[in-house]
Parts: C-alpha cells; structure tokens; sequence
C-alpha cells in the first residue's frame, strides 16, 4: 500500500514527526511517499492509498492552517476520497483547535478524515505509525 505523508515545512518539530511516522510504516511494509508543503511538483500524490497531513499550532485562540500548508491542500488533484489522519505536535492550549482547523481544510478537499493525532515527540508518531492499521 501507497502512503504519503503532507507536512509544514515551517517548524522542525512537524518534520520530525513526520519522519517519525515514516519509519515506523515502513517496518510495517508500507511504501512511504512525503511531501512537504515547499515542493513544487507533488507527483504520485493521487496514487497513495492513505495521506497524513502535519500542521502547527499557529496561535492559542485563532489557530489555523498555515497558509503554505493550505494552498498546498487546495491546489493537489486527488485528495477527493482518500482516507486520512491529520497530526500535529501535541502541547499547549491551541492543540485541539489546531487539529479541528487542519481536519476542516482537509475535508473541504474531499478527504474522508479517519484518525487525529497530537504526537509529543517522532518517537511517539514511530510508534503509531508502526502500529496503525491502514486498510484499503
């Protein structure tokens, strides 16, 4: 199965959450694509079964997407259905709003939101993503 990983290229922590997720699916033996939100071409992004997408907490009281991150959403072809988990790094009060702003942006691409997940720390995500069970 075809895995890609959409993360925020804007705070360190998300890439290493993202990598964190990215080993342990891949001791699963899925096939890990990432794709973070600074790239200008997201080729084979339609043929992945499942997508994660990391965002921030971008403020305590109005959180949302980041901006990079969201346009990337709204410009990928083939987001329409696929089933996804949307994580963030855990901490702070902005957490749960930062997961709810990332789930609405993902949904209004046509995502079909299975799991969230705030991670506090790439161990915590490895863990998950060694665990989870991903089916078509």
């Amino acid at each position: 199965m075809l895995v890609g990983i959409i993360y925020s290229t804007e705070k360190k922590v998300i890439g290493k959450l993202a990598e964190g997720l990215k080993r342990g699916l891949e001791e699963q033996g899925q096939n890990v694509r990432m794709y973070p939100d600074n790239l200008d071409t997201y080729t084979g992004i339609a043929s992945c079964n499942h997508i994660f997408v990391g965002s921030y907490i971008t403020s305590a009281f109005k959180t949302k997407t980041p901006g990079r991150l969201r346009d990337v959403l709204a410009k990928l072809p083939g987001l329409s259905g696929k089933r996804a988990i949307a994580f963030v790094p855990k901490g702070g009060i902005g957490e749960r709003k930062a997961l709810v702003a990332l789930m609405g942006d993902m949904e209004k691409q046509g995502c079909y939101i299975i799991d969230q997940r705030a991670f506090s720390s790439e161990e915590e995500a490895y863990r998950f993503g060694k665990t989870i069970n991903l089916r078509d």
